[in-house]
């Protein structure tokens, strides 16, 4: 599927009762999840054995110089713990446009590379944990999405991939009890899915897997 164009916000980790300290810098896919720059060589560089660790677990990693003294970012998706949203904030930047222009492409193609994220304040420092990739529940095939669905997300300003991941780890959205159930079925035996999702604009988009798993379709309930 096409990505809508939208225009999520550019947050920062921001490090509270500082001016403009912050950690890394992301664009917001959702409330407490950014895609991003996490700095890791400050205050000092990078232990290659974390690097070596992230390898491992995601088969790849880059780097990408953050500071004009050459400081580097870990490009990364950042889950943020509930008690550290509110320590994501905008902040002055002299070249705000040109950060937020060279995230852009990471939208169309999601970093591996994922981190939880929180605030110590006994560390004073943001804190990371790698978090584990897990495997789809099913293969979604071709997807695409109908102009209505298209024109929601881009209204609400998310990415498609917010969904469609909630769809293929099993998080059916909105649906009644006996829906959840229905799809748990169609997930053992082969039948359709269908997930329901409400955007931050309040619209409603339905998720939709063929029984043989060739195709999703992400459309507007009065679109079926």
């Amino acid at each position: 599927m096409d990505s809508p164009r939208h225009d999520p916000g550019l947050r920062f980790l921001w490090h509270p009762g500082s001016h403009d300290i912050f950690s890394g810098y992301g664009l917001e896919l959702a409330p407490s999840h950014l895609v991003g720059l996490l700095m890791v060589d400050r205050p000092e560089p990078v232990d290659p054995s974390w690097l070596a660790m992230i390898e491992r677990v995601f088969g790849s990693y880059q780097l990408t110089p953050m500071t004009q003294s050459g400081e580097r970012g870990l490009v990364c998706q950042m889950r943020i713990a509930g008690d550290s949203i509110q320590y994501l904030t905008d902040l002055p930047h002299p070249q705000l446009g040109a950060l937020r222009d060279a995230l852009v492409p990471l939208l169309e193609d999601l970093p591996a590379v994922t981190l939880l994220l929180g605030w110590s304040t006994e560390h004073r420092s943001w804190m990371s944990r790698i978090h584990e990739p897990r495997v789809p529940l099913f293969s979604l095939g071709m997807v695409v999405g109908t102009p209505g669905a298209v024109h929601a997300l881009e209204a609400a300003g998310q990415s498609p991939q917010e969904f469609l991941d909630r769809h293929a780890y099993g998080d059916w959205g909105d649906v009644p009890e006996a829906d959840r159930q229905e799809n748990d079925f169609s997930l053992k035996y082969g039948f359709r899915i269908l997930s329901a999702y409400t955007t931050k604009t309040g619209e409603r988009i339905w998720v939709l897997t063929e029984a043989d798993r060739s195709a999703t379709t992400m459309l507007l309930p009065d679109e079926y």
